[in-house]
C-alpha cells in the first residue's frame, strides 16, 4: 500500500489541520492516535491504515516527528501568498472597518475562548483579517476589506493555506480572546464598584433624610 504523507507543517492545509487537531489533542494512547493521524493526513481509510505492518508504522512515525513541533510555529508573517494571491495580515482591531470588525467579532465570540473552537473556526477568523494586496505601479499595497468575497477566502484558506502560516495567527486569536475577557471582567468589576458606591451614597442620604423626618415628628 502506498501512503503519501506531508514532511512538514508547510504541507498541511488549514482544513486538514482542523481534521487533525482533535486527534492531536485526544487522550488516546499513541498507538491508537498514530493510525488516526496517518489516515487524516494521507486520506487513506482508517481500516486500511490498520492493516499496514508494524515496521511500516515505525517508519511512518519517524517521518511525522515534525508534528511534535507545533508550538514552534510562532512568527506571524506580515504578508504572504495563498495560492497565487498576495495577502497582508490585519490584526489591529482599532484599524478595522465596521463591517470587518463585526464579522471578526462574530466568529471570535463563537470560539468562547476554547482552543478547539478557535481551530474549528480558524478559516472563518482568517477570512476577516487577511486582506488581498493590489498592484499599484511598481508596488503592492494592501486593499480594503471586502465582506462580499468572504466565502471565497474561507474556501481558499481551508483548502490551500498551510497551517504553518495560520497557526501563529490562531495563537494570536486565543491570546486576544483572553485579553478581551480580562478587559470585560475589569470593566464589569468597575461598573459593580461604581454601582455599589452609588448605593452606599443613596443609603447614607436616606438615613440622613429618615433622621430628619424622625426629628420633625417628635
Amino acid at each position: 500500500m502506498r501512503i503519501e504523507l506531508p514532511t512538514s507543517w508547510d504541507g498541511i492545509t488549514v482544513g486538514k489541520f482542523q481534521e487533525l487537531y482533535p486527534v492531536l489533542e485526544s487522550d488516546g494512547k499513541l498507538v491508537e492516535r498514530v493510525p488516526a493521524m496517518i489516515s487524516v493526513l494521507s486520506g487513506v481509510p482508517l481500516e486500511d491504515v490498520k492493516k499496514i505492518s508494524l515496521n511500516d508504522y515505525k517508519t511512518i512515525s519517524k517521518s511525522l516527528k515534525f508534528l511534535d513541533e507545533l508550538e514552534t510555529l510562532r512568527d506571524i508573517k506580515d504578508d504572504f501568498k495563498v495560492g497565487k494571491v498576495k495577502y497582508a495580515i490585519d490584526l489591529d482591531i482599532n484599524n478595522m472597518s465596521g463591517a470587518q470588525y463585526m464579522d471578526f467579532m462574530h466568529f471570535l465570540n463563537e470560539c468562547k475562548g476554547e482552543s478547539s473552537l478557535v481551530m474549528r473556526n480558524l478559516h472563518n477568523l482568517l477570512s476577516c483579517v487577511i486582506i488581498e494586496k493590489k498592484r499599484k505601479g511598481f508596488k503592492w499595497i494592501k486593499g480594503e476589506y471586502d465582506g462580499s468575497t468572504i466565502e471565497e477566502r474561507r474556501k481558499l484558506i481551508k483548502e490551500v493555506m498551510p497551517i504553518s502560516l495560520a497557526f501563529p495567527i490562531a495563537v494570536f486569536f486565543w491570546n486576544l480572546w483572553e485579553q478581551l475577557t480580562r478587559d470585560m471582567e475589569d470593566y464589569g468589576k468597575n461598573k459593580l464598584k461604581k454601582a455599589k458606591r452609588i448605593m452606599e451614597e443613596v443609603e447614607t442620604d436616606l438615613l440622613k433624610y429618615g433622621a430628619g423626618m424622625s426629628h420633625l415628628t417628635t
